[in-house]
């Protein structure tokens, strides 16, 4: 068939218009149930696995080239690296809970090769119950200040199912030693052997819930 020009602007046949007009209408894109989830924990849950669903609304497959969650804590991963037009799939995003308390917000960035070449941020927030209250988590010391104590207050919100069973510190240049006070009540004391030069020491705490280990963390710096 011949074509037609007027001004040097080929014409295309009417219909051809119509089918190119509806591919670019409707590119290929995951439309999700939710990207938004907030959950609560259970006391001394160790772990929470939550699902995003979406579904391809466009015309060609979509490949999901990666997943990057915002913290080492959070996994992720798909029920299926491609997904046809029409199909429906669903993102598994594991959130591990040990150490954490309060309200934790954590998300994971989704790249797709689709047309519309946007990404999708799925969040997920969890109130975490409070089993363990430590005050402060932070000690700070100044490089060449006088190595002074410091406590720490430790307090178990229900002593029936959560007691501590021990204190750890790998760097021998920090001593830590845990002391318990009224029911519930412990006392924390840090102290590092000089503040000659910078250091740093994580203290752990090792809490028995229900019978099952965890560990609360806290920080000591010389700076």
């Amino acid at each position: 068939m011949a074509r037609a020009q007027i001004g040097g602007v080929t014409k295309v046949p009417g219909f051809t218009l119509i089918f190119l007009a509806g591919i670019a209408a409707c590119p290929a894109a995951l439309e999700w149930k939710t990207t938004d989830l907030q959950l609560t924990a259970q006391p001394g849950q160790q772990a929470l696995s939550v699902t995003f669903p979406f579904r391809n609304a466009g015309d060609r497959p979509v490949r999901i080239i990666s997943l990057d969650p915002s913290c080492r804590c959070v996994s992720a991963a798909p029920d299926k690296a491609v997904c046809a037009a029409g199909e429906s799939g669903e993102i598994r995003v594991e959130l591990a809970l040990t150490g954490y308390s309060g309200r934790v917000r954590r998300s994971v960035t989704v790249t797709t090769d689709a047309a519309d070449g946007k990404f999708a941020e799925l969040t997920l927030t969890v109130e975490i119950p409070e089993l363990v209250a430590i005050t402060p988590r932070f000690l700070y010391w100044r490089v060449g200040a006088v190595p002074e104590v410091k406590v720490v207050e430790v307090v178990v919100t229900d002593p029936k199912t959560t007691t501590l069973s021990q204190v750890e510190c790998a760097n021998p240049r920090f001593q830590a030693q845990l002391s318990p006070g009224r029911s519930g009540a412990f006392r924390l004391t840090v102290q590092p052997a000089d503040t000659r030069q910078p250091d740093e020491a994580m203290v752990l705490l090792n809490v028995l819930v229900g019978g099952r280990a965890q560990e609360f963390v806290i920080y000591a710096a010389i700076k």
